[in-house]
């Protein structure tokens, strides 16, 4: 295809992943139409049918987008260098502020549930092998340790959205990991 048309496709896919981030912000994935997606896109049905067969396909390329990001972010993290992890937690989180509409959105919009968790456990949940940091008697709880610190690190990267993400990145990444790795000491 030629380059005039490459940049049309582009443009069209483009206008329709704004217009279904625009919509997801006023009603949940289930509720949009194709033609109201069209119409704030001011793209034909036939345009759309060209390109997808449904709006979940739009999403799912947004989530797969925002999932490639999250990774690069991370991507090169020694997990045995704390300053390396909090510096690409950091980006990561720099990322997800950046974004935050985005992110807030997917968030609460995941088709399936499953973004948050996705997005957590191939970044966070990547740099926190449990195995590396337990000691040999409990390496067998490693998955429920993971599990823990993925949902953790969720709850608190939600939360941090919610609020207006007034803590740093490098805060809350310095946070997640003191968390993660029991630096913080709580008493029962």
């Amino acid at each position: 295809m030629n380059t005039k048309g490459n940049q049309r496709v582009r443009l069209t896919k483009r206008l329709l992943r704004e217009s279904l981030i625009k919509l997801l912000g006023k009603q949940t994935i289930y509720d949009i139409t194709v033609s109201q997606l069209c119409e704030d896109a001011e793209i034909n049905r036939s345009t759309f049918y060209k390109y997808y067969n449904n709006i979940r396909e739009i999403y799912e390329e947004i989530e797969q987008e925002a999932l490639e990001a999250g990774e690069s972010c991370i991507a090169g993290v020694s997990a045995q260098d704390r300053d390396s992890v909090i510096l690409r937690v950091a980006e990561l989180l720099s990322h997800i502020r950046d974004n935050s509409e985005l992110y807030t959105l997917l968030f609460e919009n995941s088709a399936d549930g499953e973004f948050p968790f996705k997005l957590i456990e191939g970044t966070v949940g990547r740099i926190t092998d449990m195995h590396e940091f337990m000691p040999e008697s409990m390496r067998g709880y490693a998955e429920y340790c993971s599990l823990f610190v993925v949902s953790g690190s969720l709850s608190i990267i939600r939360r941090w959205l919610s609020n207006g993400m007034n803590e740093s990145p490098r805060e809350l990444a310095e946070l997640i990991l003191n968390i993660a790795t029991g630096k913080i000491g709580f008493r029962i």
